[in-house]
């Protein structure tokens, strides 16, 4: 299943694909640069991409104090700081300690300032809560405090509900609660919420502060403290870590830690790793930093932050005059504008790029993918002109982005509805309609009973069980009677079947969808998946990290889940229904939407969905044997020596000592079941269950035997000794398609799986099944690849597409499968 390598390859394939499209990665051309300006692939545009909101990049004082140090003391000074430092240090540490207001040390970069402080400060008796949403940089420096001994959590964004439980929950228990944010989050420009943390550290003496508040120093705050330093009061600041960095809008280079005093500086300094074994800010960029401050403490500089947050101001201002989707109206320089799916975050960009203005893309995994935006950095440096330009180009082209890409207005406030709530109308009079889509029609029901069953079939019959009388077994089990929502239990579904027509009524794509709670372990690797069960256990908390989704076919399906016509419109009809599907996540609160069982090397589907912002993960192999046979020998005769072999001394010489009972759904015998028969062959099932941590899902309910016994379409193949007439000591339950038979679950008595290769017995009666019906394949799911290939079984490769919308659970349970050892 996904492992930790996985996700990092999916991720790879993200982001490569932004490379593709010439959105990321890029280089700057310039053959000099004013700050204002930036010139990529010939084209000189206004440039919105830069983090110096202040634009002292170009100023003549940094660049002076950068030739000073230069000429006085060469390109670099090579020594680690734990035997000597070059002589700017000093001088310069010291001018910003008082700049910031207490002591500080400056490192290589604020990511490196991180790993030096927080290891240092956050003991092993200590606890680490990490906002959710806190920088990277930050959680990666977080894995060697963890390392050491300090229990560390993810806890929601902004949830200070959720920190005042822990801070009551570990006060007996551990030494300091240390909460870790940032002072600005870079993406979506939100603010840590300081008035709110003074209230709470006032009431909770062992909460510890860790800010990084890398984005907000320099251009904000006295003297370009920063936002906490700024906001955050004295008493809470005795308790308080400030990372800030001095590359971004203090324009020099590296980062620095403020800290609450002396002591805890001299400590930092000693053991902080960083400064003992990596290498330090080189002389000509301390020349800048030390310039810098010195710039700092100036009137020039409390101008050039009135004259940005003026720019701020008008570019909020014209922006809702134009309806644009800005995701937080607060007053920084960093304004994304909502956009929705990765591929038209990237048009947008492409869009203002032809217009003349550069910016960024906001996307995954720095935003869920569905939350998509253009990310747009003010700076002193822009003109009022430039504000109002670069306005007016996202009013224009956003529209038009909408509309290349397939979407819609109504989609965008859809996936930012929580952010844009209360807001005014985005883009009135904006949406051009894409013409290309009018054909297009998307029928959606939520019953099989009202799907032409002959069409359904014609489509996706023979890829699993799905045909509609197996769908309609499915919702006798599962239907959840409309309720879906975001509690609903594991044992209720809504089911959604989707068909798309074209102008003349043909179907261009059909699938089905199911809303189900879900493990968010169910693709984990099985170490992982039987820890996350010892917790629940531990906890009594079944539904410990579970999440409702939206996903393609069920938990009790495997096949082919979706028909494309690909001599039309496939992209536009696959878009109406992964459109149709996030609006069923939004209106359950479901995590994400799952797209299953994908094949392999459909690089055309692929590339459609990577733009459309889901996550390529593998899954198992899905096994098929054909039935291309007519008796036994004809079954051998297909294996090589060693398989043939194995199946007559291990399958075939076993059967006649099984009593193999068929019972058909749907008939006479199969009613007459008792309920004492009934009961066991559930708790044959169940004995599967516990061990099936391969793919973790929940237990089917036992009203599954019920359903399948009476269902037309279900054969139950039970294997029974002869001591042992009347307990079965193995089961299979079989959907009949109309060329293929589909094993849906099986159950065994462990006991016989050794000694009677039971196990082995019920994949070959699914091919006696098919040989009975004349089925032409057998598809038999994953796992258990070894035996399976015994029986001539080929392996089909399969991909899941998951566009995560709410990924605080898998974040979690990422950071639980770190702490485990591999299996």
């Amino acid at each position: 299943m996904a492992t930790s390598d996985d996700l990092l390859d999916a991720v790879d394939d993200v982001l490569s694909d932004g490379v593709r499209r010439g959105m990321l990665q890029n280089h700057a051309e310039d053959t000099e640069l004013d700050g204002r300006h930036i010139t990529i692939d010939g084209r000189r545009m206004v440039n919105f991409g830069s983090c110096s909101y202040l634009g002292l990049e170009t100023h003549a004082a940094l660049k002076a104090g950068v030739r000073d140090a230069l000429d006085r003391f060469g390109t670099q000074f090579s020594s680690s700081r734990g035997y000597t430092s070059s002589p700017l240090y000093r001088e310069a540490e010291a001018e910003l300690s008082d700049l910031l207001g207490r002591p500080s040390v400056i490192t290589p970069s604020t990511s490196m300032g991180h790993i030096a402080a927080m290891p240092t400060l956050i003991g092993s008796r200590d606890v680490l809560l990490l906002d959710h949403q806190v920088h990277h940089s930050v959680q990666t420096a977080a894995k060697l405090v963890q390392a050491a001994g300090a229990r560390v959590e993810l806890i929601p964004h902004n949830d200070l509900r959720t920190l005042e439980r822990r801070l009551e929950g570990y006060r007996r228990t551990h030494r300091r609660v240390w909460y870790a944010a940032d002072g600005l989050y870079s993406m979506y420009a939100d603010f840590l919420p300081t008035e709110a943390l003074d209230e709470l550290a006032a009431r909770h003496d062992n909460l510890w502060l860790y800010v990084d508040d890398a984005h907000a120093a320099s251009w904000t705050g006295t003297h370009g403290r920063g936002h906490a330093l700024e906001h955050l009061g004295p008493a809470t600041l005795e308790r308080t870590v400030v990372a800030v960095s001095l590359n971004k809008s203090f324009a020099a280079a590296g980062g620095a830690i403020a800290l609450p005093d002396d002591e805890t500086r001299r400590r930092v300094m000693t053991v902080g790793g960083p400064l003992i074994f990596s290498g330090p800010v080189q002389p000509p960029m301390l020349g800048g930093i030390l310039a810098s401050v010195r710039l700092h403490r100036t009137p020039e500089v409390a101008e050039r932050q009135d004259l940005l947050r003026s720019r701020i101001r008008l570019f909020n201002r014209l922006a809702a005059e134009a309806g644009l989707p800005v995701v937080s109206m607060s007053e920084a320089p960093i304004r994304c504008v909502g956009a929705g799916v990765t591929a038209v975050a990237y048009r947008v960009a492409e869009r203002l790029r032809a217009a003349g203005y550069y910016i960024n893309s906001a996307v995954f995994p720095a935003v869920p993918a569905k939350r998509s935006g253009a990310r747009v950095t003010l700076t002193a440096h822009h003109t009022e002109d430039d504000v109002a330009g670069v306005v007016a180009a996202l009013a224009e082209h956003l529209p038009g982005a909408l509309a290349d890409e397939g979407a819609s207005v109504d989609d965008l406030t859809r996936a930012f509805a929580r952010q844009l709530r209360g807001r005014s109308q985005v883009l009135p009079g904006r949406a051009p309609v894409a013409e290309r889509r009018a054909p297009l029609r998307l029928e959606h029901t939520r019953s099989a009973a009202d799907l032409d069953a002959d069409e359904w079939d014609s489509l996706l019959g023979g890829r699993g069980a799905f045909d509609v009388a197996a769908l309609r077994t499915l919702e006798a089990v599962f239907g959840s009677g409309g309720t879906g929502a975001a509690g609903q239990t594991e044992d209720a579904w809504d089911f959604h079947y989707m068909i798309v027509r074209d102008w003349d009524d043909t179907p261009v794509a059909a699938t089905f969808f199911t809303t189900a709670l879900w493990k968010d372990d169910m693709l984990s690797p099985e170490h992982v998946s039987r820890e996350v069960e010892r917790r629940r256990t531990e906890t009594a908390d079944p539904h410990f990290l579970t999440s409702p989704m939206v996903a393609m076919g069920s938990l009790l399906s495997e096949g082919e889940h979706l028909y494309l016509d690909r001599s039309r419109d496939w992209r536009g009809a696959l878009r109406l229904i992964l459109q149709a599907a996030r609006v069923e996540e939004d209106a359950i609160g479901a995590a994400g939407v799952v797209l299953r069982d994908l094949p392999d090397g459909d690089d055309e589907l692929h590339t459609f969905l990577l733009g459309e912002g889901l996550l390529r993960i593998p899954v198992l192999d899905t096994w098929v044997r054909d039935v291309d046979f007519v008796d036994d020998e004809g079954f051998l005769a297909q294996l090589n020596a060693k398989k043939r072999l194995h199946q007559r001394q291990n399958v075939l010489a076993w059967e006649p000592r099984f009593r193999v009972e068929v019972l058909e759904g749907g008939t006479a015998s199969a009613a007459a079941v008792p309920e004492a028969r009934r009961e066991a062959l559930y708790q044959l099932y169940r004995n599967v269950h516990a061990r099936a941590l391969e793919l973790n899902v929940f237990p089917l309910p036992r009203r599954v035997i019920d359903a399948v016994l009476a269902s037309p379409g279900w054969e139950v193949v039970v294997l029974h000794l002869p001591d042992r007439p009347d307990d079965p000591v193995a089961v299979i339950v079989h959907f009949i398609g109309a060329r293929d038979v589909t094993p849906v679950f099986l159950g065994l008595d462990y006991d016989y799986v050794s000694s009677h290769r039971t196990y082995q017995q019920l994949l070959f009666q699914a091919l006696r099944s098919a040989q009975r019906c004349g089925a032409e394949r057998v598809h038999y799911g994953m796992s258990a690849e070894l035996q399976k290939s015994r029986f001539g079984a080929r392996p089909e490769k399969r991909w899941a597409y998951v566009q995560a919308t709410e990924t605080f659970n898998s974040d979690v349970l990422a950071q639980l499968a770190e702490t485990l050892p591999t299996a």
